[in-house]
């Protein structure tokens, strides 16, 4: 009778402690000068030392914002433990003098600003994911493996270094500039592309450049290709959970599994193609 109290006791504690977590949304936090450098993150006062996950909005770098990150992205990313972060940043518009690279360094701003104050949300400095879809994933590559920031002197944080521990692009921008940054020791890069419809300027061919030069320096690497889709197809394609691939959504969760765990050891190097959906 006394072990069934106890069991009881204990049982009853803990989903009364689950049941007082609470899911948070801080809006608008500043993280620069500009009013575009604000950050929306979504996290849960259950969470300790968690992951961090960035997801950058694409858009051209002329357009986007960081309501990008739509409910089911938060939902995959929170039911594997991970804070989630949504920045804006500066845009190109006429006779602003805003660059692609001011772009990069208002996202880089963004990480830097969350990996000081990662414990405030119950989030781990160390463990930061960068993704993004389009512009937004060439930004969340070029924040991945570049090891060498020039920091502003407006910059709030300046870290030596970001601590970048996997990259997702969604569709996103590989010029050669940012496929030669990848470095042996970098982080794991998991890449998906639509075939036919996707966007002139972000072939799947940049996909496979970038896959073969993870590959060339032994870092893990993944690749979802889709040809009947186009352009940016992970909402779709992986998501969504009423239109999502299940071979696309095993290989993700075991990416992140691998990136803020360490856990596991699946699959690298290869390409999923995906059949019509």
């Amino acid at each position: 009778m006394k072990i069934l109290l106890f069991v009881f006791t204990l049982s009853a504690l803990f989903f009364s402690t689950f049941l007082s977590a609470e899911f948070k949304t801080t809006k608008d936090l500043s993280y620069g000068p500009n009013e575009r450098n604000v950050l929306d993150v979504y996290w849960n006062t259950k969470f300790k030392n968690a992951p961090i996950v960035f997801t950058i909005h694409g858009g051209g770098f002329r357009f986007g914002d960081k309501a990008y990150c739509n409910e089911d992205m938060i939902k995959l990313y929170m039911s594997k433990g991970c804070i989630v972060v949504s920045p804006n940043y500066r845009l190109l518009k006429i006779g602003t003098g805003v660059s692609i690279k001011d772009c990069v360094l208002d996202s880089a701003m963004a990480v830097a600003y969350i990996q000081k104050h990662a414990e405030k949300y119950g989030g781990n400095p160390k463990k930061i994911v960068s993704t993004g879809a389009s512009a937004g994933g060439f930004i969340s590559a070029w924040i991945a493996y570049n090891d060498k920031w020039e920091w502003p002197t407006y910059a709030k944080h300046k870290p030596k270094k970001l601590n970048i521990v996997g990259w997702f692009g969604n569709s996103p921008g590989l010029p050669p500039n940012i496929i030669n940054l990848v470095n042996s020791g970098d982080p794991p890069g998991f890449v998906m592309f639509g075939g036919k419809k996707e966007h002139p300027k972000t072939p799947a061919s940049m996909g496979h450049a970038m896959q073969a030069i993870l590959s060339k320096n032994k870092v893990w690497s993944k690749m979802v290709y889709i040809d009947s889709m186009g352009h940016v197809p992970a909402k779709r394609i992986l998501f969504n959970p009423k239109t999502r691939n299940e071979e696309t959504y095993t290989a993700f969760n075991e990416f992140l599994d691998l990136v803020c765990y360490n856990k596991g050891k699946p699959k690298g190097g290869n390409v999923i193609k995906v059949k019509k959906e």
